[in-house]
């Protein structure tokens, strides 16, 4: 508990982000595994934004924060990315790429939340004692 104990809510709310995108991304390759929209780009991406939240919770590093959000957001832009020729097909009636329309939404949802709750998270204190004490610790 004593990674916890003087957290400010800037990191609260990167670290529910991180736990909300690595359970969707769990769900993700559970219910989505044979589908086009899937990714292992995106799944690794995810993984490594929750590796950079944790990097947050072990050293508090003044650009952790900014990692997690890259790569969350990297990983949203391949999802819908993928996901988009399967909304295309829904908006035209057709069926030419397939998919499942329903995960691409359902997935880019909850991936949007994630990604956009770790940007504001980024850009706010992560704790009350400095926060910027082992970015300084490591340029000296």
């Amino acid at each position: 508990m004593v990674l916890f104990k003087d957290r400010t809510l800037g990191f609260w709310i990167g670290f529910l982000a991180s736990c909300l995108m690595i359970a969707a991304n769990i769900a993700f390759i559970i219910f989505d595994y044979g589908d086009r929209t899937f990714s292992f780009i995106t799944f690794g991406l995810i993984i490594a934004g929750f590796l950079g939240e944790l990097l947050v919770l072990l050293k508090n590093f003044y650009f952790a924060p900014f990692l997690s959000s890259v790569c969350f957001g990297a990983a949203l832009s391949m999802h819908f990315y993928l996901g988009f020729p399967t909304l295309s097909d829904v908006m035209n009636g057709v069926n030419f790429i397939g998919g499942n329309p329903q995960a691409v939404v359902v997935f880019g949802t909850l991936f949007t939340i994630g990604t956009i709750s770790s940007l504001i998270s980024s850009f706010m204190e992560q704790s009350k004692s400095g926060g910027r004490t082992e970015a300084i610790k490591l340029a000296k």
